[in-house]
């Protein structure tokens, strides 16, 4: 399997008409922050939507506070460890496709969790999104 497509695209070939850089930055600014600030609210729901499913998951699985906690804690390293991993990675990645993979993957994960009720599977799929959450 070949990652080719995650790869950098080659620089274009340079605008020297001002006009046409002009045109060109105005058509991109504000699909490129619409872009990210959609990508990131996604992501964020994605990192912290169990804390308004910690109530449900206590009453209908009878976990503790203290697995649910370490469930959190999950997450959080590997996040930590997956910013600093996958920022290395996504410097020389083509953006699109790196955080557009790290958004479906999470949200895959999240999925995922909702359909299981063992500790284990839990805290090892909140391991992964906290991985898959560094892509962003």
């Amino acid at each position: 399997m070949s990652f080719a497509f995650l790869r950098s695209q080659p620089a274009g070939a340079p605008l020297t008409d001002k006009s046409e850089i002009d045109a060109s930055y105005r058509h991109w600014r504000i699909r490129t922050m619409y872009a990210m600030f959609a990508g990131y609210a996604v992501f964020y729901f994605c990192r912290k939507n169990l804390s308004a499913a910690t109530p449900a998951i206590i009453h209908e699985l009878g976990f503790t506070k203290t697995q649910l906690g370490s469930i959190w804690s999950m997450l959080y390293l590997t996040y930590g460890v997956s910013k600093l991993v996958n920022g290395v990675i996504g410097d020389r990645a083509n953006p699109r496709y790196f955080m557009a993979i790290g958004l479906v993957l999470s949200a895959l994960t999240n999925i995922f969790f909702g359909m299981s009720a063992s500790i284990t599977v839990l805290g090892i799929l909140w391991a992964f999104n906290g991985w898959f959450q560094g892509m962003g």
